[in-house]
């Protein structure tokens, strides 16, 4: 909900059916928990195993999506605290990258060149979408 309240929609639109999802999983565990626990009393070693697998499973996934969605509200907070340290993260890459690919040239392979170029211009297009009152942060970070 702190996603929801502080930064634009197109932030957190694609993980609205984190909650949900979480939901429908913990209740298929729920249920191979049931026919793990009947193996058991069975003494069907094989079945109750196989079926704890998926519980695991199922609840890696559900850790996973939760921890991803806190995971982004850390990212979005430190970009919207200090911008910059990621505006001078990427041009360092960038820079970097423009080093490598003229390394022993006087010009640059147009095949490296290219895409680096396309780079800057993406980056200073992202940089802009910074402006305004609710900014895409996550369009920023990607």
């Amino acid at each position: 909900s702190e996603l929801r309240r502080r930064f634009s929609a197109a932030c957190w639109q694609d993980l609205q059916p984190v909650p949900e999802q979480a939901a429908v999983n913990i209740r298929q565990a729920e249920d191979k928990l049931a026919e793990a626990a009947k193996a058991r009393e069975e003494q069907r070693w094989a079945d109750a195993t196989s079926r704890l697998s998926t519980v695991r499973a199922l609840l890696n996934t559900v850790d996973e999506a939760v921890s991803a969605a806190g995971d982004r509200l850390q990212q979005l907070n430190a970009v919207a605290k200090d911008p910059q340290q990621e505006i001078e993260r990427t041009r360092f890459a960038v820079r970097d990258a423009q080093r490598l690919a003229m390394a022993g040239r006087h010009t640059p392979d147009p095949r490296h060149a290219r895409p680096l170029d396309d780079s800057v211009a993406r980056l200073d297009r992202a940089i802009a979408g910074l402006e305004g009152r609710h900014p895409d942060y996550w369009h920023f970070l990607t």
